[in-house]
């Protein structure tokens, strides 16, 4: 029987999408493997969704690729440690000292150096201790932090704020601002704990460390770190059996895994299912109850908890505020203060947050010493430039759309300090309020954002519980 001749065959397009779709989708797949494969955090971090997972095997992500990104990622400006090594001076032999330097990780050789202790001032004038790393021990460090991070980041709770990628301190006012604005819990515990990063038990954050973490290398490599010592000022070693030392690379998260077994579980088991909130930034946190009773018998409950984890209250500073709206109380938090207010001409109280009295009057003050100190080693041009830097980064933290009068305030004090220093330069440099009213006009330092341009203290993005 003859064969039925056809003409050539239209080609199917829906065949031709689906190959062509297939095809697509197969190549963003074989890239995302690709991206995992080479990317240790990304690796370690899709691990970690199990949230009931243990690692035993990080430390093979101490590679030379890591430790590159490392050295990539630190500021070569940072104050040296013990040697005097600078990023400039480790990257005259970069591939080398890296290579040496995985296999002395690798042969557990490595052993970190004692960080140099110094003292900067605070403003309440005190002196904060830091303790300053070699280069090289920062490398290790740093990628040693971000081992901890990508293990942890999922397992710590939607509340915890401190130190944590893309999460702020405004972020925490937010949350604690949305959990008090209905007055449905007037009932709020402040939380200081005394001297915290000098009291860590190392031997009880280890033992917090081995639930999560197996791998017996990296246990022992953060021991190293915290039993290193640290060197004084006047020469002294001082080798502490307690303490995450501030300014070290990995404390921050270190200190967040400690509170997070100490504090933040403990609370959700025992007082979330009651709608209690919690809200923490690092060593800050605030928590908030519906009922008197309940706030009164965590706070009891909570000295007992801390001792067990050798923690202690600053009570000065930690105590219970009934925050009713109509009892006009006020209670600060990160430098805030969150109180019952109104509007010109409103009778209804609602809340509101401003910069606390005492933070502000200290970062007045702080800028008059420095444009005290610097009126005359730098030019006015220098002068003028730092000051708006330092008026847009007090607006970057503090600017919440209901501060803007405490933004205005800053404004002009800073303003009025900087024509008065100005004016008591020698004779020849002085400024007229003339001559500094017209440099005003013609380059004008930044003043507050209006109020719609501020951070909005209600954002979807920000649930409190």
């Amino acid at each position: 029987m003859p064969m039925e001749r056809r003409g050539p065959q239209k080609p199917n397009h829906n065949q031709r999408t689906s190959a062509g779709f297939n095809a697509s989708q197969q190549g963003r797949t074989t890239d995302f493997r690709l991206e995992i494969e080479s990317n240790s955090w990304l690796r370690i971090g899709l691990s970690a969704k199990d949230l009931k997972k243990q690692f035993n095997n990080l430390f093979c992500h101490f590679t030379v690729v890591n430790l590159r990104e490392a050295f990539r990622a630190l500021d070569g400006n940072k104050a040296a440690g013990i040697s005097g090594m600078t990023k400039r001076d480790y990257a005259r032999k970069l591939d080398e000292n890296l290579a040496d330097l995985v296999n002395r990780l690798h042969k557990g050789t490595y052993r970190p150096m004692p960080k140099k202790r110094t003292y900067i001032p605070k403003a309440n004038g005190k002196l904060r201790p830091l303790a300053i790393s070699e280069f090289e021990d920062k490398l290790v460090e740093w990628v040693l932090a971000k081992i901890l991070s990508s293990v942890y980041e999922p397992l710590f709770i939607r509340n915890s704020f401190g130190f944590r990628p893309k999460r702020s301190a405004q972020d925490a006012i937010k949350a604690a601002y949305l959990s008090l604005k209905d007055d449905r819990r007037p009932h709020v515990v402040e939380l200081d704990l005394a001297n915290f990063f000098d009291t860590v038990s190392h031997r009880k954050l280890i033992k917090l460390l081995q639930i999560r973490i197996t791998d017996p290398r990296v246990q022992s490599l953060v021991s190293r770190f915290l039993t290193a010592g640290i060197l004084e000022e006047e020469g002294k070693l001082v080798q502490p059996d307690s303490g995450t030392p501030q300014g070290g690379i990995m404390s921050p998260v270190l200190a967040n895994v400690f509170l997070h077994y100490a504090l933040d579980e403990w609370f959700l088991k025992n007082y979330a299912q009651s709608g209690a909130i919690i809200v923490r930034y690092a060593d800050d946190a605030v928590f908030i109850f519906e009922k008197e009773d309940q706030a009164k018998d965590f706070r009891m409950a909570l000295k007992e908890r801390l001792e067990k984890f050798a923690l202690k209250l600053n009570e000065g500073k930690s105590g219970i505020v009934r925050f009713g709206k109509i009892d006009g109380n006020v209670f600060n938090f990160l430098g805030f203060t969150l109180y019952w207010g109104v509007d010109r001409g409103a009778t209804r109280r609602y809340l509101k947050v401003k910069t606390e009295r005492t933070k502000l009057g200290k970062k007045i003050q702080e800028y008059s010493d420095w444009i005290k100190a610097n009126r005359a080693q730098f030019t006015t041009d220098e002068l003028w430039e730092q000051t708006a830097a330092k008026l847009r980064g007090h607006y970057n933290y503090y600017g919440v759309n209901t501060n803007r009068p405490k933004l205005n305030h800053f404004y002009y004090a800073i303003v009025g300090s900087l024509f008065k220093w100005l004016n008591r330069r020698s004779q020849r440099k002085s400024f007229t309020w003339e001559r500094f009213a017209r440099r005003l006009r013609y380059k004008p330092l930044p003043q507050p954002p209006i109020v719609a341009a501020l951070k909005p203290l209600i954002d979807r993005r920000v649930y409190a519980h």
